[in-house]
């Protein structure tokens, strides 16, 4: 909402629900505008387009004189004990351009006769108006809140003709913060006040939300905020809500030691306090639009990090690919001596690490596929636990258990991934850079004699993830709200990786649950519950002598992929783009699976498979990509694609991938 607009919004908003009964006129002296106080003066009648030489019987001739000397015309309405004030308005940076009208209605009291004493009353109003639209500006432009408190106040103080004053904000949780104009110095010690003020503040605060009014308290017994006025050694008090769409968001209260307050000098704090709530609104909406954007602009700046890095992927997958496959042809034809095995070993360990710190980076960047896939819980303990220890201090002790024979589970990997190794970065975090970290990994099964302790679990058999810290705990009140949205026990600049809400969700959509002990110096630990997939079928033995086509256009790892699947009795047709694959397809050699490369020159991947799919074969496809900025179920269910393999190869899963679809 630009500033211009925001401040029209306030100042019509601010002026359609003042006590004052106000209007406005264009230049042909009709009305364009009034707010509910003048409509209420005429009643059900129409205003808007009616005349103000009709509407109090006044002579066009004499506001028209007054326009002239740009004067203010006052005119006393016979059927009310009421003046009604009409002031030309001019253009700021013109002061002979006519731009309209402004009307108030101005009630006598009975003591009031004469014209003076209305002219007092309207020069009060006047000083006022122009009070507020230097008011309105610092609103507008300002960003600091208690600098517009510090205006707001002081001019509270000063047309009121008190001695003090002071704001008192609160939040949603009853919290107070004081803020105090004491320029003479007429409290003492604010402090002291402060505590003094907060046992009766409550009960005034109930009294301000049930009536939604100010209330004026005096230094009487039995008068609601008597204390308030001993406390802060005063007469008389004026106690003004400032609510917003509702919500009480803070206080202003002013303080006479002598005499109490007139009804001007009371609705004068009343419209401040008006004003201070659309401040804090119009601040706090400011903060969040701030907020919001930095959030936008981390996301952007991750996404387009999240592109880069699969383009890399690609090409560095496509190298440990052939570092790989390299060492398993070499393994097989070189002695085995020990200064060879220990060569070898080291190349393909140096070369894991690469490929699992290349997952556990792209793990967090990519798209996260629905389709649900067996998974191996020791394999992604084994993940979490190089990625721990390879970046996580050395002052960090970790320590990894994982049960034998452990139950494969049927999940979203990259989800329970992130959940994992989400909390081991909560845990590190909780022990300061010093203590014990513990991830573990077992079977639980769950039955009729122990499913008491599992009240939220089916009976079967589970995997339990746990990850303890000896950290400094979490409190009591806290563990409560702990999977709540937006919740967090960090500071903002701290704040990484997944919130515990989207944890919870994640482990909830694999039907299993996650629990939270922890006690305040002792440490925290996270219990994780998913279930255990249970096979229905035996593994389909291993096919020798089926045909393969090959399309890929890395020329040195499409060799070595053939060379691995021919030792392993299958014979491999190899191209090296898409349009060679179908031409192969359509020359009738049978083939019994295809594994096409997702990234060739001149016609991809897909576009190759489309292709095979309107010649209507049926055979199993297999994908093989570098990348991860693709939507793996969206793929595999438009292009009738059987599965899905990332590079680098791990060469026995392939194995496994290709016995499972061909």
């Amino acid at each position: 909402m630009s500033d211009d607009v925001l401040s029209k919004f306030a100042a019509e908003e601010f002026l359609a629900h003042q006590n004052a009964a106000v209007a406005i006129a264009n230049n042909d002296l009709k009305i364009a505008w009034y707010n509910q106080s003048f409509k209420k003066y005429f009643g059900a009648g129409r205003i808007k387009g009616i005349s103000i030489t009709n509407l109090f019987s006044i002579s066009e001739t004499k506001i028209l004189s007054n326009t002239k000397s740009k004067k203010l015309f006052v005119h006393p309405l016979t059927d009310s004990n009421s003046n009604v004030i009409i002031t030309p308005v001019f253009k700021k940076t013109k002061k002979t351009s006519l731009i309209g009208y402004s009307i108030e209605l101005v009630q006598l009291r009975q003591s009031e006769t004469g014209l003076n004493i209305d002219l007092k009353l309207v020069e009060r109003n006047i000083a006022f108006s122009n009070e507020l639209e230097k008011l309105f500006v610092i609103l507008v432009k300002e960003n600091s809140l208690e600098h517009i408190s510090e205006q707001l106040i002081s001019k509270s103080v000063e047309i009121s003709k008190s001695n003090f004053g002071l704001i008192v904000y609160q939040d949603d949780s009853e919290k107070y913060e004081f803020q105090f104009h004491n320029t003479n110095k007429f409290i003492k010690d604010e402090k002291e006040a402060e505590k003094a003020i907060l046992p009766d503040f409550s009960f005034i605060n109930k009294w301000l939300l049930l009536n939604k009014k100010s209330l004026l308290a005096l230094n009487h017994q039995n008068n609601i905020g008597f204390n308030l006025t001993e406390i802060l050694n005063c007469e008389s008090l004026i106690i003004s809500p400032c609510f917003f769409e509702d919500q009480l968001l803070a206080t202003i209260m002013v303080g006479k030691n002598k005499g109490t307050y007139s009804a001007f000098e009371i609705n004068i704090v009343e419209q401040l306090s008006t004003l201070l709530s659309f401040a804090i609104s119009n601040i706090r909406t400011r903060e969040l639009n701030t907020a919001l954007e930095s959030r936008l602009l981390q996301a952007q700046k991750l996404e387009t990090i999240g592109k880069l890095s699969s383009g890399m992927a690609h090409d560095f997958s496509n190298l440990l690919s052939s570092i790989f496959g390299s060492l398993n042809l070499l393994r097989k034809k070189v002695p085995d001596t020990d200064d060879t095995k220990r060569l070898i070993d080291n190349i393909e360990s140096c070369s894991v690490r690469a490929r699992d710190l290349t997952k556990g980076l792209l793990s967090y960047g990519k798209s996260t596929p629905k389709r649900k896939e067996l998974v191996k819980p020791n394999l992604l303990v084994d993940e979490i636990s190089k990625v721990v220890t390879q970046t996580f201090p050395g002052t960090i002790k970790y320590i990894e258990h994982v049960d034998e024979n452990l139950h494969n589970i049927l999940g979203n990997s990259t989800e329970v991934y992130q959940v994992l190794l989400n909390l081991c970065v909560n845990a590190k975090e909780a022990t300061d850079g010093e203590g014990t970290i513990t991830l573990s990994a077992n079977n639980i099964s769950i039955d009729k004699k122990n499913i008491i302790n599992y009240p939220l679990l089916n009976e079967g058999n589970y995997v339990l993830f746990t990850v303890k810290d000896d950290g400094s705990g979490i409190e009591e009140k806290d563990l409560q709200k702990i999977f709540d949205p937006y919740f967090s026990t960090k500071d903002k600049e701290t704040v990484s990786g997944l919130g515990l809400y989207v944890s919870y969700g994640i482990i909830k959509a694999h039907k299993g649950m996650i629990e939270v002990t922890s006690k305040v110096g002792a440490g925290t630990q996270f219990d994780v519950y998913i279930p255990a997939f249970e096979p229905q079928k035996e593994k389909k033995p291993s096919s020798p002598d089926k045909i393969i086509l090959l399309a890929d256009d890395e020329e040195m790892l499409s060799d070595l992929l053939a060379e691995l699947l021919e030792s392993n009795n299958y014979n491999v047709i190899k191209v090296s783009s898409g349009k060679e694959a179908l031409r192969v397809l359509t020359e009738e050699i049978k083939v019994d699976l295809l594994i096409i490369d997702y990234n060739m020159p001149e016609m991809s991947g897909l576009e190759t498979i489309e292709k095979i799919r309107k010649l209507n074969l049926d055979v199993p496809v297999i994908l093989s990509s570098g990348v991860t900025d693709f939507d793996t179920d969206e793929i595999m269910d438009k292009y009738e694609i059987n599965s899905c393999v990332q590079k680098p190869y791990v060469f026995e899963t392939m194995l496994e991938t290709i016995q499972t679809v061909i």
